[in-house]
């Protein structure tokens, strides 16, 4: 279970990615359990996404006709969150197939599975 080790030791340093996704992948992976390893892989698609939006928006001047405040940082955090969760459930940037592809191959490999 390298893969999974990797990735959260990888993610450990990423501020965004909590450690409930890495057990999420762990446990799915070590229960053999493909649909929950999909949509474990899923949500850690979604957390790097999020994290990439928020930073491409820290690079966005700030100003305008309106005095910005907490109430819009809530909100924007909530919507960056809500598009990369949509963004990657319709495909993303591929990161969560390649990552479901490649833990589903060593599965296979150790145990045996066939492809679905």
């Amino acid at each position: 279970m390298s893969e999974v080790s990797n990735i959260k030791i990888q993610a450990d340093y990423q501020q965004g990615i909590g450690n409930s996704v890495i057990d999420k992948l762990e446990k799915a992976y070590s229960e053999k359990d493909k649909q929950k390893l999909k949509e474990a892989c899923e949500e850690f698609e979604s957390i790097m996404l999020s994290t990439i939006f928020k930073q491409m928006q820290k690079s966005i001047p700030k100003g305008g006709l309106f005095k910005e405040g907490i109430a819009d940082d809530i909100f924007n955090d909530m919507f960056v969150d809500e598009v990369s969760k949509n963004a990657s459930k319709q495909g993303g940037i591929g990161l969560s197939k390649l990552l479901y592809d490649s833990m589903i191959k060593r599965l296979e490999n150790e145990y045996k599975f066939k492809k679905e």
